[in-house]
């Protein structure tokens, strides 16, 4: 049976570049505010978390949510696999296609087996 991971950080930005030589990541334009042309809009960002201390196939969602409501605009699924416990998994995700209705909070969360491990506040504002 899969045990579920530890989350370490989540970050939203722009881009990740993972070095070719020594595999070092480097997080470009990371953010918790956008300001947006117009309403409802997409924005393309990119969701990234270390994951550690699982075992076995791990099933993981992305979720965006608006913030007062929780009501979900956004999920994208995918599996983990962790052959040791001590393993850390870079989570890369890139989210496309997640239509935001309006201005305000949302919040980013990363789950495992249903279970948030890490989650990140994101405001959004009209572009004066």
């Amino acid at each position: 049976m899969a045990k579920l991971p530890v989350a370490i950080g989540l970050s939203l930005c722009e881009q990740v570049v993972i070095e070719e030589k020594t595999h070092n990541v480097t997080l470009v334009n990371c953010f918790t505010h956008r300001a947006l042309d117009y309403f409802p809009s997409e924005t393309a960002f990119t969701v990234f978390a270390l994951l550690t201390g699982g075992t076995g196939d791990v099933p993981l969602d992305v979720v965006v949510q608006e913030l007062t409501e929780l009501d979900d605009i956004y999920r994208i699924s995918l599996t983990a696999r962790f052959a040791d416990p001590l393993q850390t998994i870079r989570c890369t995700v890139r989210i496309r296609d997640c239509e935001f209705p309006e201005p305000g909070q949302y919040v980013v969360s990363l789950r495992a087996g249903g279970e948030i491990v890490a989650e990140r506040k994101l405001h959004l504002s009209l572009k004066e």
